[in-house]
C-alpha cells in the first residue's frame, strides 16, 4: 500500500484534515535512545485504514491539528507495546494520546507470551512475515531510504488489521473489556512522574544501606537523576548504578577513592568534586528501606496468590504470567502491610472479581 511522506506544516494539516474523523488511527515512533535519557524521535507512523503516512518530525513545526487528533477521545490510538512510544509522545508534545488500545496487551488475554513481538503477532494472525532488517537502524540520520520507509510504514499498515482481529477474538470469549482495562493501566503506569527525591528507591540492593549510606545514597541518587534529566544523559552514563551505590557503602573522602570504587576517568573530572561534596554535606535521616521478602507472611502470601493464579488459569484459560506477576505480589503485599495509600491492581478492575476471595482468605488465615 502507498504513503505518504509528510514533510512540511502544510502537508501535516492535509493530513489530519483526511483523518480528523477515523474511529481509529495505529501509531507507532522510530526513535534513538543510546546514549540519552529521553528518546530521540527520529519518525511517526500514522494508518486509519485508508491513508498512511509517514511524518518526519524533523520538518515539522506546527503540530496543532496533529494533537487534536491525538486528544480526541472518540478516536481509538493502536500501538503495540506502546510503553516507549508514550515517552516519546510525552518529551515532545506533553500528552499522553487518548482511547490507548495496544495489540501487545490484547494479545496477551489470548494466551501469547506477555512481550509478544509485532512480527511473530502479525505472522501468527495475518500470515504476513516482516522484514527486521532495518530494527537497528539510525532514525536521526536524512535521508531516509526507501528500505526504511517501508520497513517503518509496515509497523502500522499490518497493526490496524491485527487489532481488529484482537478484538473481535476478545469480544467473542467476553475478555474485551478486561483487554481495554489492562491498556488503560499500562498507560496510568507510564504517566507517574518520578520525583528525583525517590530516585534511591530504584537502586539496585539499596534495602542493603542503612543510616548514613542510605541518606548518601538518597542524596547521590537524587543529584545523578536531575543531571541526567538536565543534560539529557542516561543514568547509568553519568554514573553506573553500581559505581552510586558502593560509594554511598564505602563514603570516599578523595578522588583516589573514587577511582578505586569504580569511576571512570572522565566521570571523576566531572563530578568527582561534587561527589566528593556531597557526600561532605548533612546527611537525611530516611528510614530504612525494608526488603519486599522480608515483609510480614511475604512467603506465605507469595504461595498463596501463585496457587490462586493456577487455579484461575485452569478457569478462565488466561495467561498465569497475566493473572500475577512479581510487580502485583509485591505491590499487594506492601499495601496489605500498610493498609494505605491505593488499592493494588488484583484488587481492582477486572482482577477484583477473580482475586478478592483468595485475598479474604489470606486476611482470614
Amino acid at each position: 500500500m502507498s504513503y505518504q511522506l509528510i514533510i512540511n506544516d502544510e502537508q501535516l494539516a492535509d493530513y489530519c484534515s483526511k483523518i480528523e474523523n477515523s474511529s481509529a488511527i495505529a501509531l507507532d515512533t522510530e526513535f534513538v535512545r543510546t546514549r540519552t535519557f529521553y528518546p530521540h524521535l527520529g519518525l511517526l507512523q500514522i494508518f486509519n485504514g485508508k491513508h498512511a503516512a509517514l511524518i518526519d518530525p524533523i520538518a515539522i513545526n506546527d503540530w496543532k491539528d496533529f494533537l487534536i487528533i491525538l486528544n480526541n477521545p472518540k478516536i481509538e490510538k493502536y500501538f503495540h507495546s506502546c510503553s516507549e512510544d508514550l515517552e516519546v509522545f510525552l518529551r515532545y508534545f506533553g500528552i499522553v494520546p487518548t482511547s490507548i488500545i495496544d495489540s501487545q496487551i490484547l494479545a496477551s488475554f489470548l494466551d501469547n507470551p506477555l512481550s509478544c513481538g509485532y512480527a511473530n503477532l502479525v505472522k501468527k494472525y495475518l500470515g504476513v512475515e516482516l522484514d527486521k532488517s532495518e530494527t537497528r537502524t539510525d532514525w536521526l540520520k536524512r535521508p531516509l531510504t526507501e528500505r526504511q520507509c517501508q520497513y517503518a510504514i509496515n509497523d502500522v499498515l499490518y497493526l490496524f488489521p491485527l487489532i481488529n482481529i484482537l478484538k473481535s477474538q476478545l469480544s467473542a470469549n467476553n475478555y474485551l473489556q478486561a483487554a481495554y482495562q489492562e491498556c488503560q493501566m499500562a498507560v496510568m503506569r507510564k504517566c507517574e512522574v518520578m520525583d528525583p527525591k525517590e530516585a534511591y528507591l530504584n537502586i539496585k540492593n539499596n534495602w542493603q544501606l542503612k543510616g548514613k549510606s542510605l541518606g548518601q545514597l538518597y542524596k547521590l541518587a537524587n543529584w545523578r537523576y536531575k543531571l541526567a534529566k538536565e543534560q539529557d544523559i542516561a543514568l547509568n552514563f553519568v554514573i553506573h548504578e553500581e559505581v552510586l551505590f558502593k560509594i554511598a557503602r564505602y563514603l570516599p573522602t578523595s578522588l583516589a577513592e573514587l577511582d578505586k570504587l569504580g569511576m571512570k576517568g572522565k566521570e571523576i573530572r566531572l563530578y568527582g568534586q561534587t561527589i566528593l561534596t556531597i557526600l561532605s554535606e548533612p546527611i537525611p535521616d530516611i528510614p530504612p528501606i525494608l526488603k519486599v521478602s522480608s515483609y510480614p507472611n511475604y512467603k506465605y502470601i507469595t504461595d498463596k496468590l501463585k496457587q490462586a493464579a493456577k487455579e484461575l488459569a485452569k478457569q478462565t484459560r488466561l495467561n498465569p504470567d497475566l493473572l500475577l506477576s512479581r510487580r502485583l505480589i509485591n505491590q499487594y503485599v506492601k499495601w496489605r502491610a500498610s493498609k494505605s495509600g491505593d488499592k493494588p491492581e488484583i484488587l481492582i478492575g477486572w482482577r477484583k472479581d477473580l482475586f478478592e476471595k483468595y485475598c479474604f482468605d489470606i486476611d482470614d488465615a
